[in-house]
């Protein structure tokens, strides 16, 4: 077993490759997924240091073999990156595709944010993170987003008419 990744465990970093479905039996799945392991581990260093590009480039390797640890920093990094403003939209519905993503893979904060993918206004129950240095953090984000892409009404504009 590996050391956690900034002093604490890590409920995704599992280099056993048990991602709630058991160990692979074939090694080259295991392999696989112990390799994905290491790219989660790697982009999570990197985010907790702030350094969005490494993490990018690292999460985006372990999403592609489905970690769902992978999925789901990787939409911290997406919110990172670009926080939001009213033309965002499409960055906006990435990030949420990013969040159903990791939920399909079972990630369990993913999972707990769904109702926010189509209601910002969603009240949650209180929140057991499985990841509570980054789950707050993407409560606020999708949140966030659909606070800043609702345009006001043209009414409220003065004219010099």
């Amino acid at each position: 077993m590996t050391a956690p990744v900034a002093g604490r465990r890590d409920f995704w970093d599992r280099p056993e490759g048990d991602w709630g479905d058991g160990r692979p039996q074939k090694q080259a799945h295991l392999e696989f997924r112990e390799h994905a392991n290491s790219c989660y581990r790697l982009g999570s260093v990197a985010l907790s240091r702030g350094d969005l590009e490494v993490a990018a480039n690292w999460l985006s390797k372990a999403m592609d073999a489905d970690h769902p640890g992978g999925w789901f920093r990787f939409a911290v990094v997406i919110y990172r990156c670009h926080g939001w403003s009213p033309d965002e939209e499409a960055l906006y519905a990435y990030l949420r595709s990013v969040v159903q993503g990791a939920a399909g893979f079972d990630h369990g904060d993913a999972q707990y944010l769904r109702p926010l993918l189509t209601d910002a206004t969603a009240v949650l129950p209180p929140a057991d993170w499985e990841d509570p240095d980054y789950g707050p953090e993407l409560e606020a984000a999708l949140r966030a987003g659909h606070d800043v892409l609702t345009i006001p009404d043209d009414d409220t504009e003065t004219s010099d008419g």
